[in-house]
């Protein structure tokens, strides 16, 4: 179920968001970044990564996201090693509504 813009951003401004990023690197040690466009962090390269939805297990959201983030329809968080529990702290948020910060805690899993 997607939530309103009314919805999200209660949800934004009351508790932490909870997601999962894809650490991908090639042989050189390099990890692949992308430019964000939109807020929070817009102007940032970051890793591939997106928000849990409610009620989405932890590998359906593994397998979504790694099909929004990289094309990849075939891989599983089987393929990938949890590399740790992060936070990222934003002041603003997706709305740019005055007042209101993001919070993620993030789950970094780095792809074999």
């Amino acid at each position: 179920m997607k939530l309103s813009d009314e919805h999200f951003l209660n949800a934004i401004a009351a508790t932490p968001l909870i997601a999962i990023d894809l650490l991908v690197s090639n042989a050189e040690g390099e990890y692949l970044l992308g430019h964000r466009i939109n807020r929070p962090a817009q102007g940032y390269w970051f890793v591939p990564g997106g928000r849990i939805r409610k009620d989405e297990a932890l590998n359906d959201a593994f397998r979504r996201i790694a099909h929004d983030e990289l094309g990849r329809d075939n891989l599983t968080r089987d393929d990938a090693e949890l590399v740790g529990v992060y936070e990222h702290f934003y002041e603003d948020n997706y709305f740019c509504t005055p007042g209101i910060s993001t919070h993620y805690v993030v789950l970094g899993y780095k792809l074999n």
